[in-house]
């Protein structure tokens, strides 16, 4: 599809707008020049009807100009707005994106009255959401139950998108990671989660090569998989 520059598109429309005044200034003077002198004040349903010579000649061409004009606006509103809709569209989609990200980035710290989509990933995963090793109760021997948070900044390295998702859904118990799911007795809708995943993919960009990044290589992608039955999954251990 066609996509017209901003200059050109205000250019063209700035010329579609003149043509209309001009057009239109010229069909009412015209039609004041030829009208009869303004008499009492009468109410236009008890106003005679033109006469056969108006509706013949001068009212026919005041109208028929009207449908010069419009069509004229058309013919140029209408390609403008189909031209510079690939780029509006396209902008759109780069701002929702772009929220997406900025809503997960302040999902994954604390909860706070300045921050309230705050779920607090950094608790366990770290501060920047490297992982680490922490202490989660103890073992039935009495001694400490360590637990392994993954590291979210290369989790594409090991997951896919839906793999990404479904861990952050329906959790890893068995790693001490919760399943975040409302459908899963979580706390987060779907609205929440995919904000989360789209963050998570974005800085993953930065930090695992496109030939390793099964976020965003569709090669390395299989949609197949499941974290479940995939052995690389099992280390993720989180979201």
């Amino acid at each position: 599809m066609l996509a017209v520059g901003t200059g050109v598109g205000v250019a063209l429309l700035l010329l579609g707008g003149i043509f209309v005044v001009v057009a239109g200034g010229t069909l009412l003077l015209r039609g004041r020049g030829r009208g009869p002198e303004r008499g009492p004040d009468i109410p236009r349903a008890m106003r005679p009807g033109p006469a056969d010579a108006a509706l013949e000649t001068p009212l026919l061409q005041k109208l028929q100009g009207w449908g010069v004009v419009l069509v004229a606006f058309m013919a140029i509103w209408i390609p403008f707005n189909w031209l510079r809709e690939p780029s509006v569209n396209l902008q759109q989609e780069r701002e929702q994106e772009q929220a997406k990200i900025e809503r997960g980035h302040e999902e994954i710290l604390y909860f706070s009255e300045e921050n309230q989509l705050g779920v607090g990933c950094i608790r366990c995963h770290g501060p920047e959401l490297r992982g680490g090793v922490l202490q989660l109760g103890a073992n039935p021997d009495g001694s400490p139950k360590y637990i392994h948070p993954a590291n979210l900044t290369t989790v594409c390295a090991r997951l896919t998108v839906d793999q990404i998702r479904s861990t952050i859904e329906q959790g890893r118990t068995t790693l001490g990671m919760p399943s975040w799911s409302i459908k899963y007795q979580g706390a987060l809708d779907d609205q929440q989660i995919d904000d989360l995943v789209q963050y998570l993919v974005f800085i993953n960009r930065d930090t695992v090569p496109f030939d390793q990044n099964k976020c965003i290589n569709p090669d390395l992608a299989n949609p197949s998989a499941s974290p479940s039955a995939s052995p690389s999954a099992s280390p993720s251990g989180g979201k």
